[in-house]
């Protein structure tokens, strides 16, 4: 008899991946969740998510996500998804491509290479804390067709795309566009700046969460938010 993969739980796996763009290995992390060889040939819905400035892409694993993540779906309290871990790859002022390049025509497309995804927009979210909530947005609504959801944790939106969300929210049908989750602490001094973004997703009518919680601007405070956060990317899967 086999062990029972659901007691086993989810597994943390270390890889990387050769950019053509960028002429160099890239690398990234990855939780494949309990009986994820199992998961047969329809595949798993996969949610990225970015790291915050001066951190690495074991950010999110310091916060717990694998046992989060392996907790909730014992308690069948979220469908089992696959989460993917990139590492913010820096460009220089004059360097094309750049990270959101990278991410969406190369990561997205070896990622549905090589493991049991569904490659569909339906079954694939993004999110991020910090800087890695800009690149979220960002990356989230110029490729539309990618995301099914976007989550902003801690957002503190990058200046030059200031004078783009307006773009970005009339771009498309509302019902075309990501459902979006913006959340931050009340002590976090980006917090006008998140709560500004929710303002224009709510003039114009963009289905979103809008969260002030308490707490600054902290792994402490994401950390004790992750549950939620999950459960609301696994929303729709």
């Amino acid at each position: 008899p086999t062990p029972d993969c659901h007691q086993i739980g989810g597994k943390i796996e270390e890889a990387s991946f050769f950019s053509d763009m960028f002429e160099k290995e890239l690398s990234y992390i990855i939780y494949l969740p309990p009986c994820y060889q199992y998961s047969g040939p329809v595949g798993l819905p996969v949610l990225y998510l970015l790291h915050g400035l001066n951190y690495g892409n074991d950010h999110w694993l310091r916060l717990g996500l694998p046992d989060r993540m392996d907790a909730l779906i014992a308690e069948g309290q979220i469908s089992p998804f696959i989460v993917v871990l990139p590492r913010e790859t820096p460009s220089q002022p004059d360097q094309i491509p750049s990270f959101p390049e990278v991410l969406t025509q190369e990561l997205i497309p070896w990622i549905d290479s090589q493991y049991a995804t569904q490659a569909e927009k339906s079954a694939r979210g993004i999110g991020g804390v910090s800087r890695g909530a800009a690149w979220a947005v960002q990356i989230g609504f110029e490729h539309p067709d990618l995301f099914c959801c976007i989550g902003a944790h801690s957002l503190p939106l990058f200046q030059s795309n200031g004078g783009k969300v307006n773009g970005w929210l009339t771009q498309a049908p509302v019902e075309d566009l990501p459902r979006v989750f913006v959340d931050i602490g009340q002590n976090d001094q980006a917090w006008p700046t998140a709560k500004d973004f929710a303002d224009q997703l709510n003039a114009a009518h963009i289905p979103h969460e809008w969260y002030l919680f308490s707490g600054g601007h902290t792994e402490a405070y994401w950390s004790s938010h992750l549950e939620h956060y999950l459960q609301w990317y696994a929303g729709d899967w």
